[in-house]
């Protein structure tokens, strides 16, 4: 029995579809490329493929996967670091962007109606007197006094008084003299205590620009005064002195 012959067409040739034709095309290209790589391993194994003269002979099969390891790791690398710079620029602050906070609009503060102020007339005959203003109000209001600081000298001399041996102070700037009352203690001290104590105000008053220093009990009899000549100060017998 003889063949079927295939019904006439209008076309020249038979039809064939331009995406199988690349499909077909695609699977040649895959299949020489395998073909390729595979005759390249057999040539690198065999140590047939250039290498670079420094390299030595021997180690000829590992010189090309070594170059593709690096390359892919170089491509790896530079692929993190454009998405790190993209994540980054997404995010200035490195996180996420703080959520907008919208504030509540203000709740009106119901206002009690200001009475409107009554007129006063003055009886016929009478003169008005004038209103105060406030500036005036302000400046007839006199300012509380600044707080008055109680023997400042005595807190001057209190780093030198830890044992609070002085009773008060009684300056004298005209004549350049400080006057010290001391505390009974003071009497009740050695002599070398009370000439090192007394030494040392003398110093502490020459700091504050007190030339001459005496020290005096309470009932004002000269206990130490500074030396006439050269520095330093003399005890007095209080019985003498008086």
């Amino acid at each position: 029995m003889a063949d079927p012959v295939p019904p006439p067409s209008d076309l020249p040739a038979p039809y064939a579809s331009p995406w199988g034709r690349l499909a077909q095309a695609l699977r040649a290209v895959l299949a020489s490329l395998r073909l390729k790589l595979r005759e390249l391993w057999r040539r690198n194994g065999e140590g047939d493929l250039s290498v670079p003269g420094f390299w030595p002979q021997g180690l000829a099969p590992v010189f090309w996967p070594l170059l593709l390891a690096a390359l892919l790791a170089l491509l790896l690398a530079l692929a993190g670091q454009l998405w790190r710079g993209l994540t980054h620029r997404a995010a200035p602050d490195g996180g996420a962007a703080a959520p907008l906070v919208v504030p509540a609009p203000p709740v009106p503060v119901p206002t009690a109606p200001v009475p409107a102020p009554t007129a006063i007339t003055a009886p016929a005959g009478t003169r008005k007197a004038p209103m105060p203003s406030p500036a005036s109000e302000a400046v007839a209001d006199p300012e509380p006094p600044p707080a008055l600081e109680l023997d400042p000298l005595l807190a001057l001399l209190a780093e030198d008084d830890p044992e609070h041996l002085i009773a008060s102070a009684h300056p004298e700037p005209a004549e350049g003299r400080l006057v010290l009352t001391m505390a009974p203690a003071y009497a009740g001290l050695a002599p070398a205590s009370r000439s090192r104590w007394a030494e040392r105000w003398q110093q502490r008053a020459r700091g504050l620009g007190y030339e001459r220093l005496e020290l005096v009990d309470g009932q004002g009899r000269l206990l130490a005064r500074g030396a006439l000549v050269g520095s330093g100060m003399i005890l007095l017998d209080p019985g003498l002195s008086g």
